[in-house]
């Protein structure tokens, strides 16, 4: 106490020295403006009745150097200067103190340096035959002087404030000494008798706090370390609309970080439907809303919480709605590639069955039919082992295969393909990887059979087949017609064809490099697709 009462007197002290150092920093400034100002007029009254053939006359004879004094003639152009060549000095007539003197026959302005801390005084007269005189001086500013003292201003406070601080220490250190010493987390005796039920009581609090502190950290922390490794992002709040809690996945939806618990709901949310949905939380209602932010779907869930607020939960529903419109995307291309093989075989044995069909044409019919229930059990074969790899039913045992040995027998295999289409297929390198027999041959099979396809006559076929430091590398590249630039990212899609009635004629299901990708995947390797039109297409596979 007693201590507080003498800092604050030299404080007081010290203000009040600051004060009367300024008060008279001002008073001394006027004066001496007052001063400069009547010296000025004095050496400017001197030459008041002249022409300027007798000022300037005047002027090279006494050579004042103790101010500056200016000729300027009535147009504004500066006929003699003591401190400056007059030919590099710009017209006056603009200056204040120029204006004021032809007006009224004298008038003074100043000018103050902020940079430098200097006030210039301009005093004018006009004389005999309009033309203006001006003296001018500068000096000091206030600004400038009071830069001058204050060294000593705070060297004489900070005198002041060691005395006083060491008086005020020497005052209370025996009052204070005997508590300062006492050690309140141990159960030592108490300096003062009257002190003891003060003591005790701060024993008691300290056993209870600690207490308390200690289980309130373990269930901050359980609740810290359950809600910022949840993939779904949660929002408390308050009754009052204050942010109570974020975690990290909804602090990066909303693109900020976990510092704003104490801050208004509105500083977060800024959209009014989500607003909306917490006015109604914190009335009591529930509700939820699907929404679209970056690219992704969300579903938020708006819950009251009894006398505390609202939780305010994001749930991540892309890969759901993208997995429902696949499975949608894949019934209906399946029912559709399945339907139309099916209606041709179901409208050839219909035209059969009913004898309309002329005898030397059943054959033709008969052929027909094979072909679509041939491409029926092929579409249905790779249906099955999509399916199948979409389960990771696919991973058969795995087991050391060599490249280029199932590279050749896909080529043997599709040598007469090959020989119809004339098309040269050539297989070059080897490397050996722990894979899955059968799913290396299918998916060598698909990529060479396309190759063979949607090639030109005369084309090729290259396999290259080579073995880096670390992985495997498998370029197959053709010289057919190449892939359109926006059909690139989409031909690894099921029952996607970029030319749909070529892909018929070719008898293609459209599976073929979905199945490829799947099994690349299982076998954790990456593609990549180089195609132009007209210029060939290079697929580039790395295990």
């Amino acid at each position: 106490m007693k201590k507080r009462i003498f800092i604050d007197m030299i404080m007081l002290n010290a203000i009040s020295l600051v004060l009367v150092v300024v008060a008279l920093c001002f008073v001394f400034y006027s004066q001496f403006s007052r001063i400069v100002k009547s010296e000025l007029q004095d050496r400017a009254d001197l030459f008041r009745n002249a022409d300027t053939q007798t000022a300037m006359r005047g002027l090279i004879i006494f050579k004042p150097n103790d101010m500056r004094i200016t000729l300027i003639r009535p147009d504004g152009i500066v006929a003699f200067d003591n401190a400056v060549e007059t030919e590099g000095l710009t017209n006056h007539l603009d200056r204040k103190e120029i204006v004021e003197a032809l007006k009224t026959g004298w008038g003074e302005s100043r000018r103050l340096s902020d940079t430098m801390g200097l006030e210039t005084y301009y005093y004018a007269v006009r004389l005999a035959d309009d033309s203006i005189l001006r003296v001018a001086k500068t000096t000091s500013s206030i600004w400038g002087m009071f830069s001058g003292v204050l060294p000593a201003v705070v060297c004489i406070i900070f005198v002041i404030l060691v005395i006083g601080y060491s008086l005020a220490g020497n005052l209370t250190k025996r009052i204070v000494a005997p508590i300062n010493n006492s050690r309140l987390n141990t159960k030592s005796a108490p300096p003062y008798d009257e002190l003891v039920p003060f003591i005790r009581t701060i024993e008691q609090q300290r056993e209870h706090i600690a207490t308390q502190l200690l289980d309130l950290q373990n269930r901050t922390d359980t609740t810290s370390a359950i809600m910022n490794n949840m993939r779904e992002g949660i929002i408390l709040v308050s009754r009052q609309g204050l942010i109570l809690s974020v975690n990290k996945s909804a602090a990066a939806f909303f693109e900020t970080d976990t510092t704003m618990n104490g801050r208004n709901i509105l500083e977060l949310i800024r959209d009014i439907e989500l607003l909306e949905r917490v006015k109604d939380a914190l009335s009591g209602n529930r509700s939820e809303l699907d929404i679209q932010r970056s690219g992704k779907s969300y579903r938020v869930f708006f819950s009251p919480v009894t006398d505390s607020g609202a939780i305010i939960l994001f749930l991540d529903i892309t890969e759901k709605i993208m997995v429902e419109q696949k499975q949608r995307e894949f019934s209906a291309n399946v029912s559709h590639e399945l339907k139309t093989p099916l209606t041709s075989i179901y409208g050839r044995a219909e035209m059969l069955y009913n004898g309309i069909v002329k005898e030397n044409d059943k054959h033709t019919f008969f052929g027909r039919i094979k072909d679509e229930a041939a491409r029926l059990i092929t579409l249905i074969e790779d249906i099955i082992l999509i399916s199948e790899l979409d389960e990771n039913k696919g991973q058969e045992t795995f087991e050391e295969v060599s490249l280029f040995t199932v590279a050749t027998e896909v080529a043997e295999a599709l040598s007469l393909k090959a020989n119809e289409h004339k098309v040269a297929v050539s297989i070059s390198g080897d490397a050996t990887m722990s894979a899955g027999r059968s799913m290396i041959y299918e998916m060598f099979y698909n990529l060479i059979d396309n190759a063979i396809k949607y090639n030109r006559p005369g084309g090729t076929v290259n396999v290259n087949v080579s073995k880096l430091e670390d992985k495997i590398e498998l370029a197959i590249a053709d010289t057919g017609i190449g892939i359109p630039h926006d059909a690139q990212n989409r031909v690894f899609e099921r029952f996607y064809r970029v030319d749909k009635s070529r892909s018929k004629k070719t008898g293609g299901t459209g599976l073929g490099l979905a199945i490829v990708k799947h099994i690349v995947l299982l076998h954790k390797g990456k593609m990549a697709l180089q195609s132009s039109e007209e210029q060939g297409t290079l697929v580039t596979i790395t295990f």
